[in-house]
C-alpha cells in the first residue's frame, strides 16, 4: 500500500547553517541558543513537516534531534512509496535524508530564492565556492533541482558563493562553464550531464584545477573518478527493465514508443537498451527536448505514423498533459504512459480521465545529494564513486494530485518548501 500524501503539509528541508559568529560561541548554544545569520530565530523544537522533522541549529551535522521514524517518513515523501526503508540505503544518501527532515526557517528560504535568482550569490563567509552546472536548465525540473542544491549548500558553513551556469544544451557552452566555474575558484561542482562521455574531459579539467566534480540522475556509468568523483543516481540498466515491467503490467507484450528528451543525452539511450534487452517491442521513437511543444511534437508524429504503440515509455512527466491532450483532439484512445520523475499537472489530468499511468518520484532531491558527494571530497573527505539510489515505478493514485497547487509543480517529493515552490512557479 502507498503512503497518502499531505499536499498542503510543509516539506522536509534543513536550516541554514549557523553564522560563523554563532560557531565561536558554540559553548554558550547548549544554553541560551543562537539566531541564525539573518537575525531570525531558529527553534531548537519539533517543526512541522510532511517529514515528521525536527529542526536543526547546528548545520549539516546536526542529526542527533533526529528520529528514525522522521527520516523513514522524509525517505516514504522522496520516494513517493513506503516500499523503501531508509536503513536499506548507502550511508552517504541515508545521512543526506536525517539531515534534509529539517524544515527551513523563512529567512533561509529568502536567502534560498535570492541565490536560485542570482548567476552568483554570496552566502557566508566560508571559503569554498559551490558551482551548479546545469547541462540544460531551461525546464521546471531543472529549476526545482537547482533549489534543492541551492538548499542543501545553505547547509554548510563551508561554503561562501555559489555560482549557477546553464548551458541551454549546448555543449561547447557547457565546457565553457566548467572552465569559467574553476577559473573563479569553484571547488565544488553539481552538475546534470547532458552530454555523456562528451563532458569528461571538461569535468576531469575541472577536477585537475581543484574542483570535486558531482553529478545527478542523468547517468555516468563508465565515467573515471578523474571525470567524475562521485554519481548520484539510479541504476540506468535496472530502470530500464523496471520500465519493462510496468510496461508488461500495463499493456502485456503490446508495441511501444520511446520518447527521449535532448537528443543524444545518455540517460534516454542506457534505459531504452535495457527496456529493448527485457523484452520491449519499441516501433517509434522521437526526441522530445523535454519541453512540451517538443512532447506534443512527437505525439502528432507517432499519431499521424499510424503505428499501434500501446504505450509510451518516457524520461519527464511534466509534457504528459500536452501528450494526453493530443491524443484527445485526434479522437484517439490514449496509451499507457511509463515516465520519470512526477507532475501535478500530469496526476490530476489523470485523476479526471484514468488513463494507465506509472510514474517515479520528483527526483530533484538528488542534486542536493551531488552537493553533498562534492563537499566531502572537497573539504577532504571519502567520497564513493557512486551513489546509487532506488527507483521504483508506481502507478498514479489519486493523492498524487495536490489541488491548488500549479501544473508544472513536480509534487511534495521534491523536497521544496510551499513558500518557495510558488515563486519558482511564479505564485
Amino acid at each position: 500500500m502507498l503512503r497518502d500524501r499531505t499536499s498542503n503539509a510543509r516539506r522536509p528541508r534543513r536550516l541554514l547553517a549557523l553564522t560563523v559568529a554563532c560557531a565561536a560561541l558554540l559553548a554558550l548554544l547548549v544554553v541560551a541558543g543562537c539566531g541564525s545569520s539573518n537575525g531570525s530565530s531558529t527553534s531548537t523544537g519539533a517543526s512541522t513537516s510532511s517529514g515528521g522533522g525536527a529542526t536543526t541549529s547546528g548545520g549539516s551535522q546536526t542529526t542527533a534531534a533526529v528520529s528514525d521514524a522522521q527520516v523513514q517518513n522524509t525517505v516514504n515523501t522522496a520516494m513517493n512509496t513506503d516500499t523503501v526503508t531508509a536503513s536499506s540505503l548507502p550511508p552517504m544518501l541515508l545521512d543526506y535524508f536525517k539531515r534534509a527532515t529539517a524544515v527551513p526557517d523563512a529567512a533561509t528560504q529568502a536567502k534560498a530564492y535570492a541565490c536560485w535568482q542570482a548567476n552568483t550569490c554570496t552566502v557566508g563567509s566560508g571559503d569554498i565556492t559551490l558551482g551548479i552546472a546545469d547541462g540544460f536548465g531551461d525546464n521546471t525540473w531543472r529549476k526545482f533541482s537547482k533549489m534543492n542544491a541551492i538548499l542543501e549548500a545553505l547547509t554548510y558553513p563551508e561554503i561562501g558563493k555559489i555560482i549557477s551556469t546553464n548551458a541551454h544544451g549546448d555543449l561547447a557552452k557547457f565546457q565553457s562553464d566548467l572552465r569559467s566555474l574553476t577559473a573563479q575558484g569553484a571547488k565544488a561542482i553539481v552538475s546534470y550531464n547532458d552530454f555523456g562521455p562528451a563532458a569528461y574531459s571538461a569535468f576531469t579539467a575541472a577536477q585537475r584545477s581543484g574542483a570535486a566534480v558531482s553529478t545527478y540522475v542523468g547517468p555516468g556509468d563508465g565515467a573515471p573518478t578523474s571525470a567524475i568523483t562521485t554519481r548520484v543516481q539510479p541504476d540506468i540498466c535496472q530502470a530500464g527493465k523496471t520500465m519493462a515491467q510496468a510496461t508488461k503490467d500495463a499493456v502485456g507484450s503490446a508495441p511501444v514508443a520511446y520518447f527521449s528528451g535532448t537528443p543524444g543525452n545518455p540517460q534516454d539511450a542506457g534505459w531504452q537498451k535495457c527496456a529493448t534487452e527485457a523484452g520491449t517491442n519499441a516501433i517509434f521513437k522521437a526526441d522530445t527536448s523535454w519541453t512540451p511543444a517538443g512532447a506534443q511534437k512527437a505525439t502528432s508524429a507517432l499519431i499521424a505514423s499510424g503505428k499501434p504503440a500501446k504505450a509510451i515509455l518516457y524520461s519527464y512527466s511534466n509534457p504528459v498533459p500536452v501528450m494526453v491532450k493530443t491524443y484527445n483532439k485526434a479522437n484517439k484512445p490514449v496509451p499507457a504512459i511509463i515516465t520519470w520523475t512526477q507532475d501535478n499537472g500530469t496526476s490530476c489530468l489523470w485523476k479526471k480521465q484514468q488513463f494507465k499511468l506509472y510514474q517515479t518520484n520528483a527526483l530533484n532531491w538528488a542534486a542536493g545529494a551531488a552537493v553533498d558527494a562534492s563537499m566531502a571530497k572537497a573539504m577532504g573527505k571519502d567520497a564513493p564513486a557512486e551513489l546509487i539510489y532506488p527507483f521504483p515505478f508506481t502507478q498514479a493514485k489519486a493523492s498524487d494530485c495536490a489541488p491548488g497547487k500549479p501544473a508544472d509543480f513536480p509534487g511534495a517529493s521534491s523536497l521544496v518548501p510551499d513558500s518557495l515552490t510558488a515563486k519558482i512557479l511564479g505564485g
